[in-house]
């Protein structure tokens, strides 16, 4: 009975609330590039309150940096990308966005850290059998985990992206036949606040080339990969940092490895 009657609450008319129109702001700062900043907006729960998409290509987005201002250029579909002013990403720099939206200031600011330090991997290549379904054969021998390290003496956040850089690469669980949509040719793990991680050769899907990235981070992105624990029966903000505004704006730097698996 407790379930029918939220989930008849869940249907009444919600027509008589007012829709709160605010941003979504999308931008990740990379050290060495210009900005771009991707806006779009929240979705209504209205399906006939009808928003002009236009309105977010006519918005005076402005970065601020070092006691300068820079505009932002509109490109379309609420795309904003710096001009040819000089605005270069920089480690060590604090970058604050700002525009107008609905007679409210949308802001957010965020700080570039520095590129992740002793950056290493105790191996350049690992040797994985392939394996075919339905398994065949006796036990595989797998290799030991790659372990891979960094400096981190003030525990902040890093993220570890593994990518296979071949352009037709063999996959290393053989699905041909079966009908089954290849695996993603790039994984990532969960942030961390350790200083080492350990990639088992089970995690990755491709024999080739890899590139390993690591990306220094702040804690609002990663917060982005925290369980908010939502359900239909108990929905919760996503995290964000824009005042005013929903979404996420942060810088990121970032070092790179690679990795050979070989069969």
């Amino acid at each position: 009975m407790a379930f029918l009657s939220l989930s008849l609450a869940a249907c009444e008319d919600n027509t008589g609330i007012e829709f709160n129109d605010v941003p979504v702001v999308e931008g990740y700062l990379f050290e060495g590039n210009s900005v771009e900043i991707q806006l779009t907006r929240k979705s209504p729960f209205d399906t006939e309150l009808n928003l002009d998409p236009a309105d977010l290509d006519a918005l005076n987005l402005n970065i601020k940096s070092g006691g300068k201002s820079y505009a932002l250029l509109p490109q379309g579909d609420g795309l904003y990308r710096s001009g040819k002013d000089g605005l270069t990403v920089q480690a060590g720099q604090s970058y604050q966005l700002e525009f107008e939206f609905k007679g409210k200031t949308v802001s957010a600011e965020t700080t570039v850290l520095a590129k992740p330090l002793g950056f290493t991997q105790d191996v350049t290549s690992i040797s994985v059998p392939q394996i075919s379904f339905p398994p065949s054969g006796g036990m595989r021998n797998f290799p030991d985990p790659v372990k891979f390290n960094w400096s981190n003496a003030d525990q902040s956040y890093y993220l570890l992206v593994v990518e296979n850089t071949e352009t037709d690469p063999d996959p290393i669980f053989d699905f041909s036949g079966l009908g089954i949509t290849p695996p993603s040719r790039l994984f990532r793990v969960e942030p961390t606040q350790n200083n080492t991680y350990e990639l088992r050769s089970q995690q990755f899907q491709y024999y080739g080339q890899h590139r390993i990235i690591l990306y220094h981070i702040n804690p609002e992105y990663a917060l982005l990969y925290q369980d908010s624990g939502d359900n239909s029966l108990n929905l919760k903000s996503p995290p964000t940092n824009v005042k005013n505004g929903l979404g996420i704006f942060t810088a990121i730097s970032s070092d790179t490895l690679y990795l050979k698996v070989i069969q």
